[in-house]
């Protein structure tokens, strides 16, 4: 028996955004995962759909998915799973990238049981977009871990919460405490430095306000220079 969709769904070339058995509503706007990493603009072949309904058995999603989105072009791919890391999300590869363009700007917001879909531009290429344009498999599967790898080992700098005071990390081994007393003890609100002896590269310089350390470490920056000869040491605020 083929899949039937339900009344949400529309032709494309009749497509609107719309409640069951009521008007054409906005589309709503897509929510951005994380503020850092805005969607992806440049087009592709391939889109990224989230927010579906994730109570919806897995052969149901792909069928549904499917109907709508053949409607604008041959599909080479639908990856969707119930996995913790993809529940509610899938992939949409097209043979096409005019395809993939015009179901992007047409299919935004659409409810599919219920949930309007939010959709992006996929930020790599599929394999089944590189299998089908001739690609060689092999060698983009280990350019893709290589990527993964980088990405798993990039610091991802942290939100830094005010504190009087301040961390310093990466100190050159000749640096002395008179070395730091005489830079960080000019600014106002000094107190002392503290030095860990077990870890002679860190320290602390301690203000006696938040305002007085903050005002200290923009004046600084984030490095601290100890020695010419040797790589700067980073200036933060201590975690509480």
């Amino acid at each position: 028996m083929s899949f039937q969709p339900p009344n949400t769904f529309r032709p494309a070339d009749t497509f609107r955004p719309y409640m069951p058995y009521g008007p054409p509503v906005p589309a709503p706007a897509p929510k951005i995962r994380h503020p850092n990493r805005p969607p992806c603009t440049t087009p592709s072949k391939t889109l990224y759909i989230r927010n579906l309904n994730e109570k919806t058995k897995l052969s149901v999603l792909t069928a549904a998915l499917q109907a709508v989105f053949e409607t604008y072009g041959p599909v080479l791919e639908i990856r969707a799973r119930h996995s913790i890391q993809m529940r509610g999300q899938a992939f949409i590869t097209f043979e096409s990238l005019a395809s993939a363009e015009r179901a992007h700007a047409e299919v935004q917001g659409f409810l599919l049981f219920d949930k309007p879909m939010f959709i992006e531009f996929a930020r790599s290429a599929s394999e089944a977009t590189v299998a089908n344009e001739g690609g060689d498999l092999a060698e983009f599967r280990a350019r893709r871990l290589e990527d993964r790898a980088e990405r798993a080992h990039r610091v991802v700098p942290e939100i830094e919460v005010p504190n009087k005071i301040l961390f310093l990390q990466g100190l050159p081994p000749n640096v002395r405490v008179a070395d730091i007393e005489h830079t960080f003890g000019a600014h106002a609100g000094f107190v002392e430095v503290r030095w860990v002896s077990v870890k002679p590269d860190v320290a602390f310089v301690e203000f006696v306000s938040d305002a007085h350390a903050g005002a200290a470490k923009n004046a600084l920056g984030s490095l601290w220079l100890a020695d010419e000869n040797t790589v700067p040491a980073t200036v933060s605020f201590a975690r509480h």
